[in-house]
């Protein structure tokens, strides 16, 4: 029972309300505030949590707690995960993945991967985000790498590796190359060359532009980064990209790579999986390598 009353207090703590705790587990509320009292009860009878507003936040006590309740979780669910394994594991691991992490981050992990376990074949699947998620939901996938703001499911289990940030690309004979930083006004009616539809930050730009009144001409859509970069280079526009995607051009004169002035819309790079569907040992390890590694292949 300790390890339930536990679940529901990471829950809480993920939460900070009593009432969404209970929608998501699909509890009764009063269920939630006994288990949270149970688990005082076996701790010493010390307050776990404290009223902020209309939150609920950790006690001091409950913030020395909350890092044992994680563990004691992920070990049951490991647990659970070897026994139900069977003796032989795949041979294949396959990833979902979209184009820049692919280019980026993915081959200094692949890398490490392959010195781990030198008989599996690492499969990358590129494909937009909402066609990545669908396929991990239909086992297509055993796991999803994504660029987007923190993903929430309960049937997907979301884990941040880096924060994003955002930067203009422009090149050296353009105007706005003599400018410090690069706002949304600055864009207004300039040639952008932009990711295709789909993407997260090319959304997050055109939203931007759009509720400020800016109009946002794109000039090229190209689904290749590198071609993005070709197409600037060749004074044809003005790109936006993330700055994983620019670490080598940051030492050449090509390109000007300004910072964006805006607030960032937070994206992170997430690796996903099925909540609710085990990992094999090879794919477990894939994503410990990752986490532990978040930016292997970007520095």
């Amino acid at each position: 029972m300790e390890l339930l009353y536990l679940k529901t207090f990471c829950e809480l703590v993920k939460w900070g309300n009593y009432t969404r705790t209970a929608q998501e587990l699909d509890y009764a509320q009063s269920s939630v505030t006994n288990h949270i009292q149970r688990l005082e009860q076996l701790y010493g009878g010390k307050r776990l949590f404290q009223r902020k507003g209309n939150a609920v936040v950790l006690t001091s006590t409950g913030e020395k707690l909350l890092p044992y309740a994680c563990q004691m979780i992920e070990l049951q669910q490991q647990a659970r995960q070897a026994l139900s394994m069977t003796d032989v594991e795949p041979t294949i691991l396959t990833i979902g993945t979209i184009e820049s992490l692919s280019l980026y981050y993915l081959p200094g992990i692949i890398a490490q991967f392959r010195q781990q376990y030198p008989q599996v074949q690492v499969k990358i699947v590129l494909d937009q985000e909402p066609q990545l998620i669908r396929r991990l939901r239909e086992q297509e996938l055993d796991i999803a790498l994504i660029l987007d703001t923190p993903y929430q499911a309960r049937d997907i289990t979301a884990i941040s590796l880096f924060l994003v940030e955002m930067k203009v690309v422009i090149y050296p004979e353009h105007r706005l190359a003599q400018h410090s930083s690069i706002s949304t006004s600055d864009l207004h009616q300039q040639p952008l060359i932009l990711t295709e539809e789909g993407c997260t930050y090319r959304a997050y730009l055109i939203q931007k532009m759009k509720e400020e009144g800016q109009t946002s001409q794109i000039y090229l859509e190209l689904g290749n980064i590198e071609s993005i970069k070709q197409a600037v280079a060749k004074q044809w526009g003005i790109a936006f990209l993330p700055q994983f995607v620019l670490l080598q051009e940051e030492a050449y004169s090509e390109l000007e790579i300004l910072p964006w002035i805006e607030e960032d819309p937070q994206l992170y790079s997430q690796i996903l999986y099925h909540a609710e569907r085990p990992l094999s040992s090879i794919a477990a390890d894939w994503v410990t390598l990752c986490r532990t590694n978040p930016t292997v292949a970007l520095f």
